[in-house]
């Protein structure tokens, strides 16, 4: 599993700090990033500015409760966990919210852990990608259909869209651990390709040819022997 960017909602101090602990131990060779607030409001602030991947939500809260921060955040980025001591909230969380699970308190470790392998299972189904612009120190979020193509840097990598680019502060080998395998493919030791974006295959010069032409750059991604075999599954 890649690092996650993690959000933890809950008024009582006590359970934020003892779920981010359980986390930490699910994953002790992770850096997960969490962040904890204790209301509704520096939830929505969090969510905003860190652009999370999971948010651990409580119901109850003296001011608003969770319901009603998900009534003002955008849903589509972030998948949420309720976690309460009331059971009753259990239908309203599911049809009503559509949440991604369910933890009563007190917390169960191994639910937890179970509730990270349902999201590490659920990668195939992401819509966007979150990465810090390197070169503006920016938490940024693009679809995935936007992507070109990625391209290596040294220990840095670079994500090209149609008519712009960001610098990542990532290897590509990073990067490709976090993109569904479905859509994006390896082609050579410097180059990752959206197959979505791919004209076609030209053999001859053994290379992608992409839909779009970025800038001044050439559209020709070369595929590299090592990656033949796996470049040929998709256009052969």
């Amino acid at each position: 599993m890649s690092n996650l960017t993690i959000v933890i909602i809950d008024d009582e101090k006590k359970l934020r700090e003892l779920l981010k602990e359980y986390i930490n131990m699910i994953f002790p060779n992770h850096k997960h990033e969490i962040i904890l607030c204790n209301s509704v409001k520096t939830g929505i602030e969090a969510i905003e500015t860190y652009l999370p991947d999971l948010v651990f939500l409580d119901i109850e809260m003296p001011e608003a409760n969770g319901f009603e921060l998900l009534k003002n955040v955008n849903r589509e980025t972030f998948e949420v966990v309720f976690t309460t001591a009331y059971a009753q909230y259990m239908e309203q969380s599911i049809n009503d919210y559509g949440c991604f699970g369910y933890i009563l308190k007190p917390f169960d470790r191994e639910k937890l852990k179970t509730i990270f392998e349902r999201f590490e299972s659920k990668k195939e189904d992401k819509k966007y990608f979150k990465f810090i612009n390197t070169s503006k120190n920016k938490r940024m979020l693009v679809e995935l259909d936007e992507i070109l193509y990625c391209k290596a840097d040294n220990n840095y990598c670079i994500i090209y869209l149609k008519d712009t680019n960001y610098l990542m502060s990532k290897t590509l080998r990073d990067v490709e651990s976090r993109l569904p395998e479905s859509i994006f493919i390896r082609v050579h030791r410097s180059f990752l390709v959206n197959v979505s974006q791919v004209d076609y295959y030209d053999k001859d010069r053994n290379g992608l040819v992409l839909k779009f032409e970025i800038d001044d750059l050439d559209n020709f991604i070369p595929v590299s022997a090592s990656y033949k075999e796996n470049v040929d599954k998709y256009f052969l």
